[in-house]
């Protein structure tokens, strides 16, 4: 019944205002606001204080509690916000510590300004010597996935083409190739952009109970080539767990951003009407 209430108070104070001086109409939309606040409807209570602003400019006085009453609406916000995103900031944290175990953190001090977590499967240095995806989630929330190839015969990477049951998807990207004085000699990295990289890992995530053929493509030398492999199960797992990684870090960061940003709404706002006493 309070909502209801309230928007007959409300309309009842509209249709009154007929005859009313600019300080009585924006007074009345200030009282209208602050029995929609009471009742819980803050996004009507804001649209009414908004208008107080917007139609009574002069009104000093009226705009002065306007402005009172929209830092207390920041304030309810900001206070709810903050113990929804601390209750699911903890559900989330649950679910992405076991998964983080599967992971090992790897980063160049000298030279990296961002490290990156690395399923323990699809390390650089247990997989030297054949060609393989190799995903992983940076510490700023950026998901990459390079292809390695590794072979006797030349082969400069161009695109990749995913193929699962009847869906076929071409990835493209940066490649850098060189060779070695060890068996395979031949080597090219071909690294996929951000969005494309998060496409590559739904397009695996999409397909686990299908058989995903990557077929590398490019160039050996002037004329066209290719190379084809299967992924394994474990691969495929280790790219879902990655692509799940990545969700749970990325939700995390959001609710830490809000939980920070609610913190500073509140702590203004206390300090503000502790000062004001």
């Amino acid at each position: 019944m309070k909502p209801i209430f309230v928007s007959l108070v409300s309309i009842f104070l509209l249709l009154s205002c007929s005859g009313m001086s600019d300080a009585e109409k924006a007074a009345a939309l200030v009282d209208s606001a602050r029995s929609l606040v009471i009742a819980g409807q803050l996004n009507e209570a804001k649209i009414r204080l908004d208008s107080v602003h917007y139609s009574y400019p002069k009104c000093v006085a009226q705009r002065r509690l306007a402005k009172d009453l929209q830092d207390s609406v920041v304030f309810i916000e900001a206070q709810r916000t903050l113990s929804y995103s601390d209750s699911l900031l903890a559900i989330v944290q649950a679910q992405a510590d076991p998964l983080l175990k599967k992971f090992t953190y790897e980063k160049q001090e000298q030279y990296e300004d961002h490290g990156r977590y690395v399923h323990r499967l699809l390390r650089t240095d247990k997989n030297l010597e054949r060609c393989y995806l190799q995903v992983y989630i940076t510490d700023d929330y950026q998901a990459m996935v390079k292809s390695y190839y590794a072979g006797n015969s030349e082969l400069i990477q161009s695109s990749i083409e995913m193929q699962a049951a009847d869906d076929n998807q071409q990835f493209s990207g940066n490649e850098h190739h060189f060779t070695l004085p060890t068996s395979p000699a031949h080597r090219s990295i071909f690294s996929l952009h951000n969005d494309r990289s998060l496409e590559l890992l739904n397009f695996v995530s999409s397909h686990m109970g299908d058989r995903i053929r990557v077929n590398l493509v490019g160039m050996r030398g002037s004329k066209p080539a290719n190379y084809v492999y299967y992924l394994s199960d474990n691969e495929k797992n280790a790219i879902q767990d990655t692509y799940q990684l990545g969700i749970f870090m990325m939700d995390i960061h959001k609710l830490e951003e809000a939980i920070r940003i609610a913190n500073l709404q509140i702590n203004k706002y206390q300090k503000n009407h502790c000062e004001s006493r």
